[in-house]
């Protein structure tokens, strides 16, 4: 088998290498992200206190401790506890969803240069069965 041969088959098996790491990234690109949710809900969870609070202050004394109750709270400085907790849950799920769509971006940039790879590969490989097959049958006719 000559050298350009070699090369070729060479090329040609870590293309199928590549291809496989193709599969298994587009694999854990499909996965669901879960990030997302706990922002979503978190976001809800600090509307809502965020209006609870506002209400709150807007209201006369003797109303608020009502409003409160309603809402499980024994007091306004619970309430502002509570707010600032969930405030910092929903900080720490934003920072994850940061990461996880950073480690997305990632393996995405991955599969991109994966397939301009196997592209490249797949063009070489015809090329060279092309050239084969011409030298091949210009050798057979002469």
């Amino acid at each position: 088998m000559k050298l350009a041969h070699r090369a070729t088959v060479s090329i040609l098996a870590l293309a199928v290498v590549a291809s496989m790491g193709s599969i298994a990234l587009t694999g854990l690109q499909l996965r669901p992200q879960r990030g997302a949710v706990d922002v979503v809900t978190s976001m809800a969870i600090v509307g809502e206190l965020n209006g609870v609070s506002d209400a709150v202050r807007d209201m006369p004394m003797a109303a608020r401790s009502g409003v409160l109750a309603r809402h499980g709270v024994s007091s306004e400085q619970a309430l502002a506890d509570s707010l600032d907790a969930q405030r910092a849950h929903l900080a720490q799920a934003e920072r994850e969803r940061a990461d996880e769509l950073a480690r997305s971006d990632k393996r995405f940039t991955l599969l991109l240069v994966l397939a301009i790879f196997n592209v490249s590969a797949a063009a070489l490989g015809t090329i060279s069965l092309y050239e084969a097959y011409r030298t091949k049958r210009n050798h057979s006719t002469q």
